[in-house]
């Protein structure tokens, strides 16, 4: 048998896919999910704001209206309305999107690794520790962290990893209705983002994580010393329990994600650039990204990726350069970002849906001759 369409992975990207497929005429045909895990843990939580209801809304696991940024330079709590701060976690997604699927289409599971994917003219074959099946088109969206990949001159090559503890502390510590976006306490360094990010499910629990923007990872030792550096000494947090921790990596990569073209082999997700390069946030990327891909196969027939806004990929290779050559610290542009504009503004510009206008008004803000050394250098690396 070969499947009109396979997809690999059923992970975020994979799983919002068959999401809003099954919710089309697609749902009546025979699409096989293939993952080699059975994705029956909490293995992860994400996090994004919206200004609008998201389609699972009823597992939505905590929502805040407030958000807190902490800098030498500027300390703050912003009301955030009319979006919210949203947090799902992986366990809840998971088992909401797969008991949909399974009672809303004919679409089919394999519990299975995927050795390999090459396509033909005519159909993708895909080698699996299941033995091989054959579909007319495959949507990829399986990703690891790559050990050893070319880089490309002019781009940068940057990772959004984290280390958190989801906690509880005997006394009353945290604001429940208050979550700390970004703590800039933290000891920084130069060339990278360094930050605290604490959100609160009540007085005494919290999910309490240490994130960096950078182009290396750190060492597992260095993870946790400055995540109990931040725990004991910055929010002074006494006596408190671990119940769960998380480690993340996600790329934030300003190259063309995808280097190889191919016909029938359809990346997705992080596969496909989801993961902003300058924040590296992509849960509700994927969700417009598979939402986008869904419709139109739906409507046309046709496989097509929602197309990047050429001038958002500019704004987000200029910050790299700016933090990576030490041209400002990460932990000034935030406080400016933060202390010059309305947080409405902020966050369309953070999900490309900002004006002209609004643009102008962020970069009026910035020091003007870092950036624009930033662009220049790009333009010229990239020639």
């Amino acid at each position: 048998m070969t499947y009109p369409y396979v997809i690999a992975g059923t992970g975020a990207a994979g799983l919002s896919l068959a999401f809003y497929l099954a919710q089309t005429s697609l749902r009546n045909q025979k699409i096989l999910l293939i993952d080699k895990n059975l994705k029956n843990q909490n293995d992860r939580t994400w996090c994004f704001w919206q200004k609008h209801s998201s389609p699972f809304e009823e597992i939505i696991f905590r929502k805040w209206q407030k958000i807190a940024f902490f800098s030498r330079f500027l300390e703050k709590t912003l009301d955030i309305a009319p979006y919210s701060y949203k947090m799902i976690r992986g366990i809840d997604f998971y088992q909401f999107v797969q008991n949909f699927i399974q009672k809303n289409s004919h679409f089919e599971f394999l519990q299975a690794e995927i050795y390999e994917m090459k396509e033909n003219s005519e159909v993708v074959v895909l080698q699996t520790s299941q033995g091989e099946i054959k579909a007319k088109y495959a949507f990829n969206g399986l990703w690891q962290l790559p050990q050893n990949f070319e880089r490309k001159k002019g781009y940068f090559y940057w990772f959004q990893h984290f280390k958190g503890w989801f906690l509880k502390t005997q006394e009353a510590k945290f604001e429940a209705d208050r979550i700390y976006y970004m703590d800039f306490r933290v000891p920084q360094k130069e060339r990278e983002v360094r930050f605290g990010y604490v959100l609160p499910f009540s007085s005494q629990e919290a999910l309490v994580e240490f994130t960096v923007f950078s182009n290396h990872l750190l060492s597992s030792q260095e993870y946790l010393i400055e995540l109990k550096n931040y725990a004991d000494n910055i929010l002074g947090l006494p006596n408190y329990e671990i119940s769960e921790t998380e480690f993340g990596v996600i790329p934030m990569f300003d190259a063309p994600f995808v280097s190889q073209k191919t016909q029938r082999i359809i990346p997705i997700g992080t596969r496909a650039g989801a993961a902003k390069a300058s924040t590296g946030f992509a849960f509700d990327r994927i969700q417009k990204q598979t939402r986008f891909i869904a419709e139109n196969l739906n409507k046309n027939n046709k496989i097509i990726l929602p197309k990047s806004k050429a001038r958002y990929q500019l704004y987000d290779s200029a910050l790299l350069n700016v933090i990576e050559q030490n041209r400002i610290s990460s932990e000034e542009v935030f406080s400016i970002l933060f202390a010059k504009h309305p947080i409405k503004r902020i966050f369309r510009f953070l999900d490309e849906e900002s004006s002209w206008l609004e643009e102008i008004q962020i970069m009026n803000a910035m020091p003007w001759k870092p950036f624009l050394q930033a662009v220049f250098e790009n333009w010229k690396n990239r020639r």
